[in-house]
C-alpha cells in the first residue's frame, strides 16, 4: 500500500475477468468427499489449484465442515465467521474459548433451515483436522508499534515480521502463491459447485467479508444470498483514507465509552467523566512514567496499547478500572489485564497483508500520515493507525490483491449488517463498501461487531432474508442488546 495512492489491483481485476470463465467451468470438477469428524460433524478437504489464474498448477486444500440440517434442509448455506478461531473451529462451539458464547443459539437456529457449511481459508484449519499450518516464528504483536519509542524499536518490530513471514513462506512452499481472498473467493466457487448449488447462499462475518468482496466482482452471476456482518472495507485505494475511518471511529469510541461509564452504576469511574480521567491518566504519562506495583512503570506507549485492547465495548470494564487504579497510583492492569497480544504464529497475517498492505509507506511516509491522524483524532483515535501498520510492517513480496473500488452490477438484494458500536472493521468503512453495491440493503444495529449470534432483532432479519430473501424495511434498526450485558 502507498500512503497516497493504493496500487488499484486493475491487473487483477482485468484478470479476474478473462479467467472468470476458466474458473467456473473448472469449478465443475471439484468434489467433496464427507467423512465423520466428531461433534456431529462431517469434514472434508476441497483441493484447488494454489493459483486460480494457474489452474493447472499446484495445489492445496481447503478444510470443509458441514452441520447438517435439523429436520428438512432448504440446502446448504456456506459461512465464514472470520477469526480469532477457524470457522470449522466454530461449529464445535463447546471445544474451545474462542467461540462466542452465542454462537449455540445462532447455530441451531440456521441449522432449522440449513445443513451450515463453513470453511475456512488456505492455511488455516481446525487442529482436529490435521490441515492447519504453524510457521516456525511467530510475527510481532500487532500493538508494537504502539509501544515502539524510537526508530530502533520500529526496525526491531520489522525484523520479527520479516522473519515470520520467511518462516511461513518456507513452511507452506508452493502454496504461498494463493495467499489472497481473490484465490479464496474462487474457492468458494468450487464449494459451492461442489455442493451442487446454482446460486451461492453465504454469510460472511469479519474478514469472511472480504472474501465476499471478491466474489461479487468475480462471479455476480453466481449470487443467489450474501449477508455482510462486520464488513472489512478492502474498497478504500489509499491507505491514509482507510486509516482515518478508524482513527475517527476509535475517537468517537472514547465518547461512546464515556457515556457508556455514566450510565453504569458499576462502572469503575461513574461518577467522573471518564473521557477526562482517560486526558488525564495521558497528561501524566507524558511527564513521566506511570507507577506500577512490583517496581514496575507504566510508559506512554504501553499506556496506549492496554487502552486499544480496552477501547472495545466488550473490555470498558476493564479499561474503566484499569485508569481508576492508574490515577490512584497503580498502572499494573495496563501491562496485565489490558496486556497486548503476543504474536501469532498463523499465516493469517500474511493473508491479510497481501491484501490490504501489499506495499507499505516508508517510516517517514507514515509519520507524516501520523500528523495529520493527530490532527483529526487527537485524544485517542491516531493510536489506530499504528496498530494497523503493526500487522503489516517489516513484511515485504508475495502475492497481493490490493484494495481497489468495488465494481458491482446487476446482483440480487445483498444485505449487510452494521453496528454502531464496531470499532473492529470500522463502522464508516462498512458504509462504505455498502454504497457502492447498488442492491445493498443496510441493516443498522446498536451493538459493536459480530453481534448477529447475540442481537435477536438481528438475528430475526437475517434469518428471514437467507430463508426468503426478504430484506428489512429502509431505516431499520435493531437496538442494542449486547452492550446492555456489559459488565454483568
Amino acid at each position: 500500500m502507498n500512503p497516497r495512492t493504493l496500487i488499484a489491483g486493475c491487473l487483477a481485476a482485468c484478470l479476474a475477468v478473462s479467467l472468470s470463465g476458466i474458473a467456473l467451468a473448472s469449478a465443475q470438477a471439484y468434489r467433496l468427499t464427507w467423512r465423520s469428524c466428531g461433534d456431529g460433524l462431517q469434514c472434508a478437504e476441497l483441493v484447488v489449484p494454489v493459483d486460480w489464474a494457474d489452474p493447472g498448477g499446484p495445489r492445496t486444500s481447503v478444510h470443509v465442515a458441514k452441520l447438517p440440517a435439523m429436520g428438512k434442509s432448504m440446502g446448504p448455506l456456506i459461512v465464514n465467521f472470520g477469526g480469532p478461531a477457524t470457522s470449522t473451529a466454530m461449529l464445535r462451539p463447546l471445544s474451545g474459548s474462542d467461540a462466542p458464547p452465542e454462537l449455540p443459539v445462532l447455530l441451531a437456529e440456521l441449522r432449522s433451515r440449513f445443513d451450515v457449511i463453513a470453511f475456512d481459508p488456505r492455511g488455516l484449519a481446525e487442529p482436529k483436522s490435521g490441515k492447519a499450518v504453524s510457521c516456525d516464528e511467530p510475527a510481532a504483536s500487532t500493538s508494537g508499534l504502539i509501544i515502539a519509542r524510537t526508530k530502533q524499536d520500529w526496525d526491531a518490530h520489522a525484523a520479527k515480521n520479516a522473519a515470520h513471514q520467511a518462516s511461513c513462506r518456507k513452511t507452506v512452499k508452493s502454496a504461498w502463491r494463493g495467499l489472497t481472498s481473490w484465490n479464496v473467493a474462487h474457492d468458494i466457487d468450487a464449494l459451492r459447485a461442489a455442493l451442487g448449488q446454482d446460486k451461492l447462499l453465504y454469510a460472511g462475518n469479519s474478514y469472511g467479508t472480504v472474501y465476499a468482496q471478491a466474489y461479487l466482482e468475480l462471479f455476480p452471476q453466481r449470487v443467489g444470498r450474501m449477508y455482510f456482518d462486520g464488513t472489512a472495507d478492502h474498497t478504500q485505494q489509499g491507505l491514509e483514507p482507510w486509516l482515518r475511518n478508524y482513527a475517527l471511529t476509535q475517537e468517537r469510541h472514547l465518547t461512546r465509552f464515556r457515556d457508556w461509564c455514566a450510565r453504569r452504576t458499576d462502572c469503575a469511574l461513574h461518577g467522573r467523566d471518564a473521557g477526562k480521567a482517560y486526558d488525564e491518566l495521558v497528561a501524566r504519562v507524558r511527564r513521566a512514567p506511570l507507577p506500577a506495583s512490583a517496581g514496575r512503570t507504566v510508559h506512554e506507549g504501553e499506556l496506549n496499547a492496554g487502552a486499544s485492547q480496552g477501547m472495545n465495548p466488550a473490555e470498558w470494564p476493564l479499561l474503566a478500572t484499569a485508569i481508576r487504579k492508574a490515577l490512584d497510583g497503580d498502572a499494573i492492569n495496563f501491562l496485565t489485564e489490558l496486556a497486548p497480544d503476543q504474536g501469532s504464529a498463523s499465516v493469517s497475517g500474511d493473508s491479510l497483508c497481501n491484501d490490504f498492505m501489499p506495499k507499505l509507506p516508508t517510516y517517514e511516509e507514515f509519520q507524516a500520515i501520523e500528523a495529520r491522524l493527530r490532527e483529526i483524532a487527537p485524544r485517542f483515535g491516531w493510536i489506530e493507525g499504528r496498530f494497523e501498520l503493526g500487522r503489516c510492517w517489516g513484511r515485504s513480496g508475495g502475492a497481493s490483491w490490493a484494495p481497489h473500488p468495488l465494481r458491482v452490477k446487476d446482483v440480487p438484494p445483498i444485505l449487510f449488517a452494521i453496528g454502531e458500536l464496531d470499532n473492529n472493521t470500522n463502522y464508516r468503512g462498512q458504509q462504505h463498501v455498502a454504497e457502492q453495491i447498488p442492491s445493498a440493503r443496510v441493516l443498522w444495529h446498536g451493538d459493536g461487531h459480530a453481534a448477529w449470534g447475540g442481537n435477536t432483532c438481528l438475528r430475526r432479519h437475517v434469518l428471514a432474508y437467507l430463508t426468503t430473501g426478504t430484506v428489512p424495511e429502509q431505516g431499520t434498526r435493531c437496538p442494542a442488546e449486547l452492550i446492555q450485558r456489559v459488565g454483568r
